[in-house]
Parts: C-alpha cells; structure tokens; sequence
C-alpha cells in the first residue's frame, strides 16, 4: 500500500468518525435540552461544541506534552489559522441550521468540492482536469440526492448563504494543511492548538446563550447541563472519536493527497452520518430517555451514495494512472 492510499483509507475513517457526531451530538442536545429548558437550539449546539474542543485539546495536550511544549511558532501559527477557519465555520453552519432544512445545509457544504479545485487552479495558474471536474459534478448530485434536495425548492436566503460562507472557510482549513511553509510542522502540537482556538471561538456563544436563558450564571447552566451518566458518555464518544481522532487523523494524512481529493473523501461525511442513524438514534434513546427513532434508508441513499464512492475511486484511479502505479 502506497503512503497515499494508506492516507485515503486513514481519511475515510476519520470521516466515519466525523459522521459519529452527528446522531450522538443530536442525542446530547435532545438530553441536555431536558436538564436545561427554557434554552435555544444553537446554546445548546454551542454548548457541546465547546465542551468538545476543551476537552479535546486537554487531552491531545496530555498526551503529547513533550510536544506541545516544544512547538514552535509555525505549528501555533497554523493551529490558529485551522482553528480559526474550522470554528467560524462551524458556528455560520450551526447559525444556519436555525434558518434552513438540515438535508440543505448538508448539500450547501458540499459545495468545498467545488471551491478547492477551483482555489488549486487560481494558485496554480492551471486548468482543473477533466477527471477533478467530473468527480466534483458526481460529488455534488450525489449529495444533493441524499439531502433530498431540488433546484426547484432552493430560495437563496441568509441561511443559505451562511452555510455557503461555511463551505468556503472549510475550504481555506482543508488548503491550510497543505501549505509548504508548513510541512515540516509537527501536526500533533498543531492539532492541539487548532482545538484550543477552536473551544475559544465557541465560548463567547456559550456565555451569551446562558445570559439570555432561564439562568444568568453560565457555570450553572454548562454544570447542569452535564449532570447525568448518559450525556457524559455521548460526550465522551464525541470527544474521543468524532474530534480527537476525526481531526488529529486529518491534520496528520490529509498532507499527503492532494487538496482537492481530501475534498471528495469528505463528501462521503453524509453517507457515514446515515448508516450511523440507522441504529445509534434508538440507542441513545434508550440509553438517556429521549424520543429519537431510528432512521430508514431510502432508495435515495442509494442512488446519492454510489455517486459520491464512484467520484472518489474515479478520482484515485486516475491519480494512479497519472503516476503510472497501474
């Protein structure tokens, strides 16, 4: 196996894990929202995405000390610009989600599949190749397939445009683990520090949110909010697999393949997110005492999700071809 397509499979797992988030996140909020009432949904998005990234970064801090205390201002440098890009990203997708159908806001972030290529051509000055252009095209109906979305019932409104602006950020993250001035960083400091600067962009919203609600003392509502079995351990899963392991597996093999398929691998973030619901969802109602029914495959998903795999391997057997390795 080549470094490259170990890179590929390492990047799909992290996607899977990624894709882990998005029942298990929805099933903390659907819990917290009982201990906490009174609070809006992007609280208690805020919420969790802060406890996260804290918790994330003590951890990736703990286990590479020696590391992190030696890092330089490179690897700082560009923990901040990933933290930055990736966490502003997130809160305008968030934000979004309050205006716009979520089968929307996941085929609008889709839409990095177009922006790096088109990043790479105006850096390089080059033309995108036929097979980059198709797979992005594949990429794109796959996902607008699985999101169940149509041109006919798509009006341009804030949320869209927020989830769009979201897109491009991601974008920017994905082409900041590429950067040449960074590839002699070590990406285990950077990833502790991109946790951190991400944890700090949320908190704001966490403060402003327990400001407004039923309570005006934030560390009662973040410590009320975490005082059951159930929550700490769907928090620790997404903790544990969907951040450390998502992202530190990212900021560790996306240097080696190109920008532009790290893209479409992403893409397949929605086909894991659905095989996930088609059982967790009932788990963890079970587990915290909630209403949260499973999700049922449609013929949809199907169709969708054999796009974006058939982009990936038409992109990875041209590659190869272009190497010579078949």
């Amino acid at each position: 196996m080549t470094s490259s397509s170990g890179a590929v499979w390492r990047l799909l797992l992290a996607t899977a894990a990624w894709g882990l988030s998005f029942p298990t996140a929805k099933a903390v909020m659907l819990a917290q929202d009982a201990l906490i009432p009174g609070q809006q949904d992007w609280f208690h998005s805020a919420l969790t995405l802060v406890v996260r990234m804290a918790f994330a970064a003590l951890i990736m801090g703990t286990i590479y000390r020696k590391e992190v205390l030696g890092m330089g201002w490179s690897e700082v440098r560009q923990g901040i610009e990933l933290g930055l890009l990736g966490g502003v990203g997130m809160l305008f997708q968030t934000n979004a989600q309050h205006s716009i159908p979520a089968s929307t806001s996941a085929f609008f972030t889709q839409f990095t599949c177009i922006f790096v290529p088109i990043a790479v051509a105006v850096r390089t000055r080059s033309r995108p190749s036929i097979w980059v252009m198709v797979s992005s095209g594949m990429v794109l109906v796959g996902c607008a397939v699985l999101s169940g979305v149509n041109a006919g019932g798509i009006a341009f409104g804030l949320g869209e445009w927020e989830t769009i602006g979201a897109a491009a950020l991601f974008t920017g993250q994905i082409l900041a683990l590429e950067r040449e001035r960074y590839k002699h960083n070590d990406m285990r400091a950077t990833a502790t520090v991109m946790f951190a600067v991400k944890a700090l962009v949320f908190a704001p919203v966490v403060g402003w949110g327990a400001f407004t609600g039923e309570s005006c003392h934030v560390w009662a509502q973040m410590a009320a909010a975490y005082t059951t079995m159930p929550v700490l351990c769907m928090t620790a899963i997404l903790t544990i697999f969907s951040t450390v392991y998502g992202y530190a597996t990212m900021t560790q093999w996306q240097p080696l393949v190109s920008s532009t398929q790290a893209g479409l691998i992403y893409a397949t973030e929605p086909i894991f997110a659905t095989v996930w619901a088609l059982f967790l969802p009932g788990m963890f109602s079970r587990l915290a005492d909630v209403a949260y029914p499973n999700e049922v495959l449609s013929t949809a998903f199907y169709w969708g999700a054999s796009l974006v795999v058939g982009a990936n391997l038409l992109l990875l057997v041209s590659r190869k071809r272009a190497l010579g390795l078949t």
